[in-house]
């Protein structure tokens, strides 16, 4: 009898047919996908890449650029020291192939360094963490130095790093200006202020100079030259208001104890009242304060 179910020796009915899973286009019987992948995941790894494919099975594996070079960077991070390719496509489940490229930039790039048993973070990234914690230290350290400097000056005050071709205020004490010329987090041009000035006259990057000066023209080159080897002698920079009309500044630069700028300290106010002569030693005592408690911060 057509459609009619046979039954087994003992009597029983077999079991109906497994549901079918949609495909694309066709059905395709459960019953002929589970025990291939069962045996695929039951199967022992062969290989590393095996395992990194297990190991990306079982949690999300990086998928953008980004992605994966900071999973390489933790990893190498959390080794403690030096670490392979092999281990690392281990541990982030990313391709040996990818992770030996990303690897080769990085290195070029000195966010990592080579070292005899694979790679270990490098001196790039300790720049960068340097730099991050510089708001920070400036803060604690720059409070007591700002007070004395605006009980003798009443003057407005900052105090800015370097970013790129401008200064970044990170910490601010208004004066007697109004409206104020600048205020922590605004950034200033490096070539005009007193700020930048400071900075850039002992700063060892000749790239960043380079930008700075290429925006010049040959006269305002030449006179920007001539300032900068002045402030490598006195030690102070000035702003003649060539960033905000009516406003002159003064300002020193805050150095590491190897001499390279960490930051600048700054005195703004009105052309018509303040003397730069008068404020100079001022501000040049309050960069060296300044500097001087960095120093003992890192001791």
């Amino acid at each position: 009898m057509t459609g009619a179910r046979t039954r087994r020796i003992d009597g029983s009915e077999p079991p109906a047919s497994l549901p079918a899973e949609r495909g694309q286009g066709c059905c395709v019987p459960l019953g002929g996908t589970i025990r291939p992948l069962m045996r695929g995941m039951l199967a022992a790894p062969s290989t590393s890449t095996d395992t990194a494919h297990m190991r990306s099975a079982l949690r999300d594996e990086p998928v953008s650029v980004l992605d994966r070079i900071l999973a390489i960077l933790d990893t190498v991070r959390e080794s403690h020291g030096s670490t392979t390719i092999t281990q690392l496509a281990l541990a982030t489940g990313i391709p040996k192939s990818t992770v030996s490229r990303l690897v080769g930039d990085l290195i070029r790039q000195r966010y990592l360094t080579r070292t005899d048993e694979g790679v270990m973070i490098g001196l790039r990234l300790f720049e960068l963490g340097a730099r991050a914690s510089t708001p920070r230290r400036l803060s604690v350290a720059a409070l007591p130095v700002l007070a004395e400097l605006f009980n003798a000056t009443g003057e407005h005050l900052n105090v800015a790093v370097q970013e790129g071709r401008d200064m970044l205020s990170v910490i601010s004490v208004r004066g007697r200006l109004r409206p104020v010329p600048s205020r922590a987090g605004v950034r200033v041009p490096s070539a005009t202020t007193a700020l930048g000035k400071a900075v850039l006259a002992f700063t060892h990057d000749e790239a960043l100079l380079g930008r700075v000066i290429t925006g010049l023209d040959s006269s305002r080159r030449h006179t920007f030259e001539k300032e900068l080897a002045a402030v490598r002698t006195e030690a102070v920079a000035i702003d003649r208001c060539e960033t905000f009309p009516g406003v002159v500044g003064v300002a020193s630069p805050v150095l590491s104890p190897e001499r390279l700028p960490v930051a600048a300290i700054s005195v703004a106010g009105p052309v018509t009242d303040m003397d730069p002569n008068r404020i100079a030693p001022l501000v040049r005592h309050a960069a060296l304060a300044l500097t001087h408690r960095l120093a003992l911060q890192v001791a």
